[in-house]
């Protein structure tokens, strides 16, 4: 029976990867046999939503009037009370929600929202604990800690939130680390560079979890994820503004990026290794690996540009300030060929959330590509256009594409519910 078991458990993920049956509709099969929990109805998923997003809420509201009524006698708490309060209460959110959402099980979405709480608390408590000791630690180490100490949670607690409040803290860790290497500008070309890799790895990462029975759940979490770190780094890059005078300095020369980079690139390939792999089973997968494989190619663009930046840069002097800066035509051709892989990579993504009957894949690339519409506008049209006439001519292409867009974002649901039915 356990074989049995284990051999529906794999067709039904199977079926679900390849887009043959959705979500709930996995859960229905497997729930018959006794292999998971029945599915709930739209009206039922709609209300626990209701309830997941007022108890997040509300432990939010406890939350900030806890820290309100701490910090307004802050100066008059001794050190030792300050950190009785900040563990002991992270502690017993964490013991509450555990009790309302497995023990008990009385309230599992509220004790969900503790759970998720509290891993905030974790946060908040790490930074209270080094102002008490006057830790002379950078902010990022602190992010990291935060990040390490939460990692198991999301698991442990089998938490989506959670899941995301993780990978939200290791990109700012990112972000915040290579700032405090670099200069501002620098630090930013850099971290989008980490962010492009880092995306890639979360969506290999979510295509794992399709094979992890137990926690198959997260794989829209992980991918989720990638797609936007994906997209949100090529947009960054179709900006003319990234190449400006800080790309011939562009180059990890601190250990923990280069690492980083390394780390990330390989886990990058390995994804699109096995995203080729699952391609030649599920005929579906094939705009994942495309995506993938467009989105690392652009990588390994920007990332040749750097090791040859000499042949495409020049010497610039404002005073006592002198700096390297990329040639204008290869500044215009990057802010090209960038701005059309963006627009390739956001209408990918509606295509996998088609194919695959993914709703969030649909709504995040086409909020990409309203944005790079929009950025479009207003750096290039706007400027050849009189002021008042530009902006009524925005005016009328944001209501027409706002409308068209949403018909053709519920015509795309539409369409793939019933193919899914």
């Amino acid at each position: 029976m356990e074989q049995k078991e284990t051999w529906l458990e794999k067709e039904v993920a199977g079926w679900e990867t390849e887009g043959i049956i959705t979500e709930y509709q996995a859960r229905a099969i497997l729930s018959k046999y006794g292999l998971a929990e029945p599915p709930t109805s739209e009206k039922t998923r709609d209300k626990s939503r209701l309830t997941t997003v007022v108890s997040v809420l509300g432990a939010f509201l406890i939350g900030i009037g806890a820290i309100l009524a701490v910090a307004s006698n802050w100066e008059k708490i001794p050190d030792s009370l300050k950190l009785l309060l900040s563990t002991g209460t992270t502690f017993a959110t964490y013991v509450v929600g555990w009790s309302l959402k497995y023990d008990t099980r009385l309230h599992p979405r509220v004790g969900s929202a503790l759970l998720f709480l509290g891993s905030i608390l974790v946060g908040a408590t790490l930074f209270l604990i080094a102002q008490i000791f006057n830790v002379n630690a950078g902010t990022h180490w602190l992010v990291f800690l935060w990040f390490v100490a939460i990692s198991p949670l999301g698991y442990g607690f089998n938490q989506k939130s959670i899941l995301g409040l993780n990978i939200f803290t290791a990109a700012l860790w990112m972000i915040l680390y290579a700032s405090n290497m670099r200069q501002f500008y620098q630090s930013t070309f850099e971290t989008f560079m980490l962010y492009l890799l880092f995306g890639m790895c979360l969506y290999g990462l979510g295509q794992v979890h399709t094979t992890i029975t137990s926690y198959a759940h997260f794989r829209l979490t992980y991918q989720n994820s990638g797609l936007f770190f994906i997209l949100l780094s090529y947009f960054y890059f179709s900006l003319r503004t990234a190449y400006e005078r800080i790309f011939a300095e562009i180059g990890p020369k601190n250990w923990t990026l280069q690492l980083l980079f390394i780390l990330f690139g390989t886990t990058a390939l390995l994804s699109i290794g096995y995203t080729r792999l699952r391609y030649k089973e599920f005929r579906t997968v094939r705009h994942e690996f495309y995506i993938l494989l467009l989105a690392f190619s652009g990588w390994v663009g920007v990332w040749l540009l750097t090791i040859f930046r000499e042949n495409v840069t020049t010497s610039v002097t404002y005073g006592n300030l002198t700096y390297t800066e990329l040639s204008s035509t290869v500044a215009t051709l990057l802010f090209v060929v960038f701005t059309v892989m963006f627009f390739a990579l956001s209408i990918g993504s509606i295509l996998i959330g088609y194919y695959k009957a993914v709703t969030s894949f649909v709504n995040l690339g086409m909020s990409f590509f309203v944005l790079g519409i929009l950025h479009l506008y207003f750096t290039t049209l706007y400027r050849f256009l009189p002021r008042a006439l530009a902006f009524i001519t925005g005016g009328f292409i944001l209501l027409g594409m706002g409308w068209y867009l949403e018909r053709k974002r519920r015509s795309l649901i539409q369409d793939m519910e019933a193919r899914h039915e």
